[in-house]
């Protein structure tokens, strides 16, 4: 059976490093999407990669914060691709369940190795009228930049449901990795859920 993706160091970093906003003052609508991402960024070490705190309040931490900051059943429906409709009711909920679990396992542990890189906000472009583009660079701590551009959605609040690192989409990334596992599995869902569910101890 193929491997499930695990995201490499910088994506962990980059990623999370817009989530913990959720925790301090969740985003309204109104909120600009730049300042969005900036108050996230300015928030995200100081909740997630506290030394002292144990795994399991990383990963609770963690929790929170996917769900109040990204649109997570949106970007595990689209991660499905075209195996979501295919998919029994049961199954769906069952996968919307497991994805979270296995990006709270994949990332939260990896948030505790940070060592100090920083997080810069560029210009907002807009993508429709419900979407926005928000450039940001991560300077590691060689002096490596890396873009991330964050795709932010206005609705209720603001969230986010994409991060395109060094111009890659994460989500699409994931899918195909996703979608490789059922083809190999003749096509069927149950051969992605055993997977998530031997990755997560499920």
């Amino acid at each position: 059976m193929r491997p499930i993706l695990i995201p490499n160091p910088v994506f962990i970093l980059v990623a999370l490093v817009a989530m913990s906003v959720a925790i301090m003052q969740p985003a309204r609508a109104a909120d600009a999407p730049d300042d969005f991402i900036r108050t996230v960024g300015d928030n995200a070490i100081k909740s997630l990669t506290n030394k002292e705190i144990s795994q399991q309040e990383r990963e609770d931490r963690f929790r929170k914060i996917l769900n109040d900051t990204f649109e997570i059943k949106l970007i595990a429906r689209f991660t499905l691709g075209r195996f979501w409709r295919r998919a029994s009711e049961e199954q769906q909920k069952e996968y919307t369940g497991l994805f979270e679990d296995f990006i709270v396992k994949a990332y939260a542990a990896r948030f505790a190795d940070y060592k100090g890189e920083d997080f810069v906000v560029g210009k907002v472009r807009s993508i429709n009228d419900r979407d926005n583009l928000v450039q940001s660079e991560v300077v590691l701590t060689d002096g490596r930049e890396i873009p991330v551009h964050w795709r932010v959605r206005n609705g209720k609040k603001l969230k986010i449901v994409d991060v395109l690192v060094e111009g890659v989409s994460m989500a699409i990334t994931q899918r195909d990795e996703f979608s490789a596992i059922i083809s190999q599995n003749g096509g069927k869902v149950d051969g992605l859920l055993a997977a998530l569910r031997k990755k997560t101890g499920k």
